[in-house]
């Protein structure tokens, strides 16, 4: 099954390498395929200085955890998403968070579910009655 993977699953998982999360994306080949936009790089980049701060990680150790962690998950460029399955997303996470388009959009193209904890953005698709969203323990059931 594919899953498209949010920015807040990897923060958990670079922040709790030990935890279920990172179990899940770490050992999950024979029931996964995680996909990821290339967004999440330049978001990872931009709170690189938290994630050090609240870890207590070397750089050399972050690195290492992301490494690990997209090797399993392959990234997806999102100009490779068809313009009108982008437009929808940006429709669908609009009064919600627009900076989580391009993780619906991969979904939508992907015909899957995203993988997220985002609470703002489960309660937002629920109410406009969006089903594309898994919930760590749903991914954990499937497994």
């Amino acid at each position: 099954m594919k899953i498209v993977v949010d920015t807040n699953i990897i923060f958990s998982a670079l922040l709790t390498p030990k935890g279920g999360i990172s179990d899940l994306l770490l050992n999950s080949d024979n029931h996964y395929e995680f996909y990821t936009p290339t967004y999440v790089l330049n978001e990872l980049n931009r709170h690189e200085q938290k994630i050090l701060s609240i870890s207590g990680y070397s750089p050399d150790e972050l690195n290492f955890l992301k490494r690990s962690i997209f090797k399993k998950i392959d990234l997806i460029d999102i100009e490779s998403i068809h313009p009108q399955t982008l437009k929808r997303a940006i429709q669908l996470t609009e009064g919600i968070d627009e900076f989580d388009a391009p993780f619906i959009a991969l979904a939508l193209e992907l015909d899957t579910y995203l993988w997220t904890g985002d609470k703002k953005l489960i309660s937002g698709l629920k109410e406009k009655n969006i089903d594309l969203v898994l919930r760590t323990f749903e991914v954990r059931e499937n497994s």
